[in-house]
């Protein structure tokens, strides 16, 4: 049975894949749906249902929860698939000083970001094989720095150097894994307009076409892919100017504490 998996499902981003891949795989035997809002993901395979003869699995769960790996190891070890795609795409922002934000808010960034993203690969890899890709949504948020979004930056540069390092661990069983580091997307985590700052005057992605072009990317086998050449331009520049110096340009100083999450 080859199947498709999109974590982080519910919306924004997770949503966006979800669509093109129920479009653009038609020869799947089923598409797994992951999220902790299960009505979400019931109007989103009730949505996508009529436009695929592939069946939509909605499963339920919260990837910052421990236990949630040992029941997706289960559903696997019942089902015997080969993974052909996956995105492993749920993860949560706050903003704000470190020094005031809520221990919880912090803990819940490291819970999804790091363990999450982490334990999704280890549990679904093995279910992977020759021809089979994987895209990890990491963000540009990971290239420098970023005062006022600390943790959220330091949680997508732990993203960006497991997915190269397991890619490298990949590739020799052909399987691929592609970063992707968007930068602003007009989803619910990241309304237009509501950022605060230097991060609300940034370009806005197009959801659907950076869906479109990543699949085609990770289909061929390309290991990283950063839309807009604005973004592109922004991690040249990190990689030239020493990570003090970069810290005092990223610096948010919004203020804000916006809570996002998948």
């Amino acid at each position: 049975m080859d199947i498709a998996i999109i974590t982080g499902a519910s919306s924004g981003l997770g949503r966006e894949f979800a669509r093109h891949i129920a479009d653009r795989y038609q020869r799947l035997d089923e598409i797994w749906l992951i999220a902790r809002r299960h009505e979400r993901l019931e109007v989103l395979a009730s949505e996508l249902a009529p436009s695929t003869h592939t069946a939509l699995r909605v499963v339920p769960l919260d990837l910052a929860d421990s236990s949630s790996y040992g029941r997706l190891g289960k559903l696997l070890a019942d089902a015997k698939p080969v993974i052909r795609v996956l995105v492993n795409n749920a993860g949560y922002e706050r903003e704000g000083l470190l020094r005031d934000m809520r221990p919880a808010d912090m803990l819940a960034m490291i819970d999804l970001n790091v363990k999450g993203v982490t334990m999704v690969n280890r549990v679904f890899l093995p279910y992977m094989s020759r021809g089979s890709f994987e895209i990890v949504t990491g963000s540009v948020s990971a290239f420098a720095p970023m005062p006022w979004q600390a943790v959220y930056g330091a949680s997508k540069a732990y993203v960006r150097s497991l997915v190269f390092a397991i890619r490298e661990e990949e590739h020799p069983r052909g399987v691929n894994i592609m970063l992707l580091s968007p930068g602003n997307m007009d989803t619910e985590m990241n309304v237009r307009g509501s950022g605060g700052g230097k991060i609300g005057m940034l370009p806005y992605l197009d959801l659907a076409g950076t869906v479109k072009r990543s699949l085609s990317l990770a289909e061929r086998g390309c290991g990283e892919y950063t839309p807009m050449t604005f973004y592109k331009a922004y991690r040249l520049l990190a990689k030239l100017v020493p990570s003090t110096l970069m810290a005092r340009f990223t610096r948010l100083n919004s203020g804000g504490a916006n809570g996002r999450g998948l």
